[in-house]
C-alpha cells in the first residue's frame, strides 16, 4: 500500500518513554523534536492552533512595554517570542526577546522563522531583536546583570522534566517585581479534537500511546482527569512553591480552524508516536477512517446522522465535513503572577503604607 504523505515527509524519531511516575504527569514522556518533527509541528499546530493562541494568551495578560527584556521559556518554535518582538517594537534599543527551549530542531525552525520574516518587507524595521537559546528550563541560568523584565511560557510548562526545578529558575532569572505569565491546556474533556484522537487510539489497540498524546492536557498530573479545580489548584501550588506572588488564574476557550479534516488529522503527526503510526499502512488506514468517521457522525448534527452510507463514505474519503473548514474548541488557564519586590515577599519588604 502507498504510504500516506504523512509518513513519507516525517523521518524517524527516537523516544524514550520512562515507566516511573514524575511530578510533571502520569508518564515522563520525552519530545526531543528532530528538525523534520518541529517543521511539521510549525506547519501544522502553530498555524493552526498557536499563532491564534499566543496572540490570545499576551491580550489577556500585562502588556510587555518598549525596553523591557523579556524571556520566552519552552518557546518552541518561536510563536509566542515573535508575537512579543512585535508589541515590543523597535523604538527602544533596549527591547529583546529571549526564546529559550530544550529542543533544537524547535528552536532551529524559530530562527528559520525568524529569518523569513526579516526578509519580508513589510517586518523590517517593527520588531525588537529576538534570541534564541537552546537549553532545558530545569539547567537555565542568568547572571544578575542579565535579568529579565518579564516572562513568558505558553504551554511549555507541561513538559518540564523537573517543574520545581524549572519554575525555580525563571523565578531566579526575573528581575525583583517581574511579571510571569503562564498558559497550560485545561484537562481534554470537551476539547474534541483531542477527545476523538484518544479515543481512535484506543480502538485501534494502542492505548499505551493516550497518556503521551494527553500530556498536553495533564498539567495536574493524570491525563484521566477531568477536574479543572484540581489543575488551577497544582498550577497555583507551583508558582507560590516557585516563589511568585500574587498568583490569579482565569479559564479561556476560543475555536481553532483547519482547512480540512485531513489537515486535522496532521495533529498526530507532532507526537512521539506519530511516525510509528503512520508507517504502519494499515494501522494508520484504520485510525484515519475511525477519526473521520467519527469526526462526521458524532460532530455532527442529527440531519446529518441519517445521510445515507455511501454518501458518508465519499465525505470521509474527501476529508470535509460539508465545507472546506473544520472547527473545534481549545481550553486554555492563563495564569499570571510576579516575583516578590524583596526575598521573602512583601512581608519582608522595608515599604511601609
Amino acid at each position: 500500500m502507498k504510504k500516506s504523505y504523512l509518513s513519507t515527509t516525517l523521518t524517524t524519531l527516537q523516544r524514550k518513554e520512562e515507566d516511573t511516575k514524575t511530578k510533571g504527569g502520569d508518564v515522563n514522556v520525552k519530545f526531543p523534536f528532530s528538525p523534520t518533527q518541529a517543521h511539521a509541528y510549525a506547519s501544522v499546530l502553530e498555524r493552526a492552533i498557536f499563532t491564534k493562541w499566543s496572540k490570545k494568551f499576551l491580550d489577556a495578560m500585562p502588556m510587555p512595554l518598549g525596553g523591557e527584556k523579556v524571556l520566552d521559556a519552552a518557546c518552541g518554535t518561536g510563536a509566542t517570542s515573535r508575537e512579543i518582538a512585535m508589541r515590543l517594537g523597535d523604538e527602544d534599543r533596549f527591547s529583546k526577546v529571549v526564546g529559550v527551549d530544550a529542543s533544537e530542531g524547535m528552536v532551529s525552525e524559530a530562527r528559520k522563522k525568524g529569518r523569513e520574516e526579516t526578509m519580508m518587507e513589510q517586518q523590517k524595521g517593527q520588531k525588537a531583536p529576538i534570541e534564541y537559546i537552546v537549553s532545558p528550563m530545569e539547567e537555565f541560568k542568568t547572571n544578575k546583570d542579565e535579568e529579565f523584565d518579564r516572562a513568558y511560557c505558553h504551554q511549555g510548562a507541561q513538559f518540564f522534566s523537573d517543574r520545581d526545578r524549572a519554575l525555580a529558575n525563571i523565578h531566579k532569572s526575573l528581575k525583583p517585581g517581574a511579571h510571569f505569565n503562564l498558559a497550560v491546556w485545561a484537562p481534554v474533556k470537551g476539547q474534541k479534537l483531542f477527545e476523538v484522537l484518544r479515543d481512535c487510539l484506543i480502538e485501534c489497540g494502542k492505548e499505551e500511546w493516550v497518556p503521551i498524546l494527553l500530556k498536553p492536557f495533564s498539567y495536574a498530573g493524570d491525563h484521566e482527569s477531568t477536574s479543572r479545580v484540581d489543575a488551577i489548584d497544582a498550577l497555583e501550588t507551583d508558582l507560590i512553591k516557585a516563589g511568585f506572588e500574587n498568583v490569579d488564574v482565569v479559564f479561556e476557550q476560543d475555536k481553532v480552524r483547519f482547512d480540512s479534516l485531513d489537515e486535522a488529522l496532521k495533529v498526530i503527526s507532532v507526537a512521539p508516536f506519530g511516525v510509528e503510526l503512520m508507517n504502519d499502512a494499515k494501522l494508520f488506514e484504520k485510525f484515519t477512517r475511525k477519526f473521520k468517521t467519527k469526526m462526521l457522525t458524532e460532530g455532527s448534527d442529527v440531519g446529518d446522522r441519517e445521510r445515507t452510507n455511501d454518501d458518508l463514505s465519499q465525505r470521509i474519503k474527501s476529508g470535509t465535513d460539508g465545507g472546506d473548514e473544520v472547527v473545534f474548541t481549545m481550553m486554555s488557564f492563563f495564569a499570571h503572577c510576579n516575583k516578590p519586590w524583596a526575598a521573602g515577599g512583601i512581608q519582608s519588604s522595608s515599604f511601609k503604607c
